[in-house]
């Protein structure tokens, strides 16, 4: 009897797209079912469910933090067609989960998009805010039981996740991962089939496949022009891989382009001798940047490297060594930026170009008289960019100084320390964003990364 009746139970308090009760789901479609007894279960009016897709008992399935939460317009939470989800799942979704059609989800797997930072020393992690990263997992997936989906995770289509393995990171159709992290074991190739993937890859071959991405129709190149201060030097993260970072992360399908794709090898007295020594690899690290260049010299030779490289966006972090090393004043310093905006626009009709302000450093702090050109330098490019602007060929500014305090955010006074790094890529994607709509803002407040000197700093050998 008892049997009998929890058999009842099962079958009439089930979801189901005819007869959802009281739940209010932003599409239920037709033959959906959740299994009873159902877990946590809210957010439903922003919530889309396929057509034919069965989930388990004790599902959660959550949109927001909290019930009753108004999340705006768009659907937060979005499970395709035909797909199945196993008991004790978990898919907690806070700005965006995207599950695409046929995907298979084995029992007690647990994907979300949101993750507890835990900067602060001081407060306990589950009350510190949170970060969200999009998470998207592509049609015909299957995800194997206890997998865990971290924040910013992007599969492709047909990829087979081993059971408990924690995903994070991008991975292309056809594949095989698994482990913790989940990398990949197995790939499909076209005409050639299933192939073993090597069983561990090199930070240098990691780094190949990302720096020259397949192409896309909606991809965009953005070459980054700079000195040392985005050259970077041996053990450098560089803000141009937390740039990199900082898009990807917002689905924007970019290259980043340039003659170069190193850091420079501090750590000799050769001139020019350079390593690929970067604290992480795994980014796209192509880039026209080098220690100790001017504007003066570079006006000369920018024609030529956008007209080889095509970038759509040149990024510019320039200026500093025209100051003190070339002692340019502000008025030569500006017919020198228009020279060389002049010439970069003949390599590349319809270019855009994002300036960033010369960064404090310790010099201008010690030296009032140095300080002051520093600042009346940041006035010429703000009026350079405004007078030149224009809709075919836009100029606009980051606001690379604002943030950038040469005593928090340099290990030698000039360099960018890890935190230094952030506010530089977060005044260049707050440009990229607000005026050209790619990306998005920077998020704040900034993580307090630890400043680490990098092997820069170390005596030379």
């Amino acid at each position: 009897m008892a049997r009998g009746a929890w058999s009842w139970i099962e079958q009439h308090g089930r979801i189901t797209s005819e007869d959802p009760g009281d739940r209010r789901f932003g599409h239920l479609g037709e033959g959906v079912s959740i299994g009873f007894p159902v877990g946590s279960l809210y957010g439903e009016p922003w919530m889309e469910i396929g057509d034919g897709t069965l989930i388990g008992c004790q599902v959660t399935l959550t949109a927001g933090m909290l019930p009753n939460t108004d999340l705006g317009p768009d659907p937060v939470l979005r499970i395709g067609k035909g797909c199945l989800v196993g008991r004790g799942s978990h898919i907690v979704a806070h700005e965006s989960v995207t599950i695409g059609d046929q995907v298979f989800i084995a029992p007690h797997a647990y994907i979300t998009d949101q993750n507890h930072t835990y900067t602060d020393p001081d407060h306990a992690i589950g009350c510190q805010p949170p970060h969200n990263r999009p998470v998207r997992i592509g049609d015909g997936c299957w995800i194997g039981a206890a997998a865990v989906v971290l924040p910013g995770a992007q599969l492709g289509r047909n990829v087979a996740v081993a059971a408990g393995s924690v995903v994070r990171g991008d991975f292309p159709d056809h594949c095989l991962i698994g482990g913790v992290p989940a990398r990949i074991l197995r790939r499909y190739t076209p005409g050639t089939g299933w192939s073993r993937s090597a069983s561990r890859h090199t930070a240098k071959e990691a780094s190949v496949s990302i720096a020259n991405p397949t192409r896309t129709p909606d991809m965009i190149n953005i070459m980054i022009v700079g000195d040392s201060i985005s050259h970077g030097s041996s053990g450098d993260w560089t803000w141009r891989y937390r740039f990199w970072k900082h898009l990807r992360e917002h689905d924007v399908s970019v290259d980043l382009v340039g003659p170069k794709n190193t850091l420079d090898n501090i750590r000799t007295e050769e001139t020019g001798d350079d390593d690929s020594t970067y604290a992480d690899p795994e980014f796209d690290p192509d880039h026209d940047a080098q220690w100790g260049r001017p504007y003066v010299t570079e006006k000369e030779e920018i024609e030529a490297k956008v007209s080889a490289h095509q970038p759509d966006h040149l990024l510019v972090l320039l200026g500093i060594n025209d100051l003190f090393w070339y002692g340019v004043e502000p008025p030569q310093f500006e017919e020198n930026l228009r020279e060389f905006i002049a010439r970069a626009r003949n390599g590349s009709t319809g270019l855009s170009i994002v300036l960033g302000t010369v960064l404090q450093c310790q010099k201008a702090v010690d030296e009032p008289e140095f300080g002051a050109r520093v600042d009346a330098t940041n006035e010429r490019i703000r009026a350079v960019a405004k007078d030149l602007d224009s809709t075919t060929s836009p100029v606009t500014v980051a606001e690379t100084a604002a943030e950038f305090l040469a005593g928090d955010h340099t290990w030698d006074g000039t360099h960018p320390n890890p935190n230094g790094e952030l506010r530089i890529a977060a005044a260049f994607a707050d440009a990229m964003a607000s005026r050209f709509g790619i990306g998005a803002r920077y998020p704040r407040p900034y993580p307090d990364v630890a400043p680490i000197v990098p092997e820069a700093k170390a005596k030379l050998d």
